[in-house]
């Protein structure tokens, strides 16, 4: 797995930069349905259907920007 920071945005409208692992065998790292999950304030979050990533701790609702 490869790590690369992304900026996510969650439901108020807050950014932030944080790290987003990725397949190691995808070579275009640009391309966010290849990303595995995010991670936010240590907690690894999977993207829902629509690329959306809801935090079980936190109840924040991110999306990738």
């Amino acid at each position: 797995m490869l790590k690369k920071e992304v900026t996510v945005k969650d439901q108020f409208g807050t950014e932030y930069n944080i790290q987003a692992t990725v397949d190691k065998s995808i070579v275009d790292l640009q391309d966010h349905s290849n990303l595995k999950y995010i991670t936010f304030e240590g907690e690894d979050i999977r993207p829902s259907f629509e690329m959306f990533f809801q935090s079980l701790e936190s109840s924040k609702i991110f999306k990738l920007i």
